[in-house]
């Protein structure tokens, strides 16, 4: 059985377009349902997915949990019911090619050791957003983009990656001796990249797909404030550099966003002031951490994503 979870923050239209490529799958001898986590739980008009569609769970969370703590309550879910199933963790604003399914099947048969499973994703006709990820551990650089990536669909071909894109990500549970859960400190960004760090080390395959399965308008969604976005995205790549990567890689980056965050005051304020709050937000939590006077509760800065509604699609 296969499960596709996506995240709900406002998103219905997103969402019926993503549902309706879900139907229009090539024939596939998979059954799968859809699970659909609301983070915005003022937003009625997401219920309407279930008379339009069939195969559809709606979970509603209390608040706006993140990416990551919406894809755990989706996961335990699922985890609860089948833990042997596949869980397909995909964008709203996302669609998937006919032939994703039965090539992700595909994928599982030939490579039954596989963890977590990536797709290569496509952002517009020419470019490719999602190639392979590699990270640096040294100096902290994190890449996903290859120029000239084959991307040829026949035969089916999975190739190692350190990391695989959130936008769309296969969990294989059976691979897993409990359910496998994003740690909730980053609300937003960096927390696909994290989980597949933390599992590499345990010894867990990690792979991509060497065909597109998946088209993504990038960011449509986190952009509606992008204060907010780059706010959390600049604590998140911080935070986990702190995790996962070397003192070096760490200094480098904070001395690197600071002067960034600066520069881009003169030229796109609403970013500059969102990177700035992120490492002023990175530096405070780490001294609460040095102190020991870390909250038990994972940290969320006060943004528009974290506190305010916004209006549905």
């Amino acid at each position: 059985m296969a499960y596709f979870l996506s995240i709900n923050y406002y998103s219905t239209a997103l969402l019926r377009h993503l549902l309706r490529s879900i139907t229009e799958l090539s024939s596939c001898s998979l059954p799968y349902q859809v699970i659909i986590v609301n983070n915005s739980p003022d937003d009625d008009s997401v219920y309407d997915l279930q008379q339009e569609f069939e195969n559809i769970t709606i979970i509603t969370a209390t608040d706006n949990l993140g990416f990551g703590g919406g894809c755990n309550l989706g996961l335990e879910h699922v985890y609860k019911h089948n833990p042997n199933a596949w869980v397909w963790l995909i964008n709203p604003d996302a669609l998937l090619m006919p032939q994703a399914l039965s090539y992700i099947e595909d994928c599982f048969r030939l490579h039954p050791s596989l963890s977590i499973l990536g797709t290569r994703i496509r952002a517009s006709k020419d470019d490719l957003w999602f190639a392979q990820g590699r990270f640096n551990w040294w100096t902290g650089s994190l890449k996903h983009r290859l120029p000239d990536a084959d991307t040829t669909e026949q035969p089916v071909k999975v190739l190692p990656s350190r990391w695989v894109s959130g936008c769309s990500m296969i969990f294989n549970l059976q691979r897993f001796e409990s359910c496998p859960l994003f740690d909730l400190n980053f609300f937003l960004d960096y927390e696909d990249i994290e989980i597949c760090e933390r599992y590499y080390r345990q010894g867990h395959t990690i792979g991509v797909t060497q065909a597109v399965l998946v088209n993504h308008e990038v960011s449509a969604i986190t952009h509606r404030n992008r204060r907010a976005k780059f706010r959390h995205a600049t604590f998140s790549k911080l935070y986990f550099l702190h995790k996962h990567g070397s003192l070096l890689a760490l200094t480098l980056n904070l001395v690197y966003m600071l002067v960034w965050s600066i520069k881009l005051l003169l030229s796109d304020i609403e970013v500059g002031i969102g990177r700035l709050l992120g490492w002023t937000d990175f530096l405070g939590w780490q001294a609460k951490r040095l102190t020991k006077q870390l909250s038990s509760e994972p940290f969320r800065p006060s943004t528009a994503f974290t506190q305010s509604q916004q209006t549905s699609s």
